[in-house]
């Protein structure tokens, strides 16, 4: 099982497109006796692959995080920064006892985030000596998506060896055609930089050459553990009592939610007939929440990019084969 602890959902930047924003959700943070219970509660259940430490930001609550890697039996611990609150002696903390940094990073400009960029150049800098093959992740919106490809050569530059792009949840083009077009540009310039890692091209490799299809059931296996310790099936659900899905009281309780929604894992709508639907993660509850507010539909500019996305993996595939 993947748990998602959320240690707080307050933060010390106000990037535009941040989904908390869109949440409309109370802010607050986990207290003492909140984390004690969340640990006794996995523990006693023995099956903790990955935990994932989130936010907001999680390093607002360093001690919390300390805490739960001290405590917690799990295979596997990742933090999700924005990277501002990193230092020297948290990393090596961190180094020491296995636990990976993810780390936000938009490129050579971070206008959508309001962050100083040569603060975070330095702190990625840093995180990178520690842990060479850091996962950066970077949000590309309407206005940056032009520059998608020179940010990751920026985040190259720096001595990034593994990039995420992911797209502004709630991106809505102006004109769907050249902006499809700017995508398919872009992405198949991605796909030509050497050397590097590309999270969305890779898994879409991956699940083309092995035919597998995104499952997405809830809580089955993974489940979303507020601030407040109540459970929900992802972060797009939290505080959506229709989706709850049990609490630190009960236990993991998703039966009901999973009855009254059995279209939560259906394929979007607008997927139906689509030549490449099988290699589509449109059935991603949690992205079709987060860009249309429905897990029946995806966004216009979600269901574009996943095609684009898909057809350059295809072509990426097409290429290593000798063009067969």
């Amino acid at each position: 099982m993947e748990y998602t602890i959320s240690l707080t959902n307050k933060c010390n930047l106000r990037c535009s497109y941040c989904y908390e924003r869109h949440l409309n959700t109370t802010y607050g943070s986990i207290t003492p006796q909140i984390m004690h219970q969340i640990t006794d509660f996995i523990n006693r259940r023995s099956d903790a692959g990955t935990i994932y430490l989130f936010g907001g930001e999680p390093l607002l609550y360093k001690d919390e995080v300390k805490y739960f890697r001290e405590h917690l039996n799990a295979k596997k611990f990742v933090i999700t920064t924005n990277g501002t609150l990193l230092d020297e002696p948290f990393i090596q903390w961190c180094f020491e006892r296995g636990v990976i940094i993810n780390m936000s990073h938009d490129g050579a400009k971070c206008a959508e985030r309001g962050v100083n960029r040569e603060v975070l150049d330095a702190n990625l800098k840093l995180l990178l000596q520690y842990q060479p093959e850091t996962l950066v992740q970077l949000v590309y919106t309407k206005e940056n998506l032009p520059q998608l490809y020179d940010n990751i050569l920026y985040l190259k530059s720096l001595g990034v060896r593994r990039v995420s792009a992911a797209m502004d949840s709630f991106l809505v083009p102006d004109d769907p055609d050249s902006f499809g077009d700017l995508l398919r540009e872009q992405w198949k310039k991605i796909a030509g930089i050497s050397d590097i890692f590309i999270y969305e091209l890779s898994v879409k490799k991956r699940n083309i050459l092995e035919h597998k299809r995104s499952t997405c059931e809830i809580c089955r296996q993974k489940v979303f553990i507020n601030w407040d310790g109540r459970f929900y099936p992802c972060v797009q659900f939290q505080n959506i009592p229709e989706y709850r899905c049990g609490d630190l009281t009960v236990g993991i309780d998703a039966e009901q939610a999973r009855k009254a929604h059995p279209d939560y894992s259906m394929m979007s709508e607008r997927c139906k007939g689509c030549e490449i639907a099988d290699y589509c993660r449109n059935s991603c509850a949690c992205r079709k929440m987060g860009t249309t507010g429905t897990v029946r539909d995806i966004s216009e500019a979600a269901c574009m990019e996943e095609q684009v996305q898909i057809l350059t993996a295809l072509e990426m595939i097409a290429n290593e084969k000798g063009g067969t």
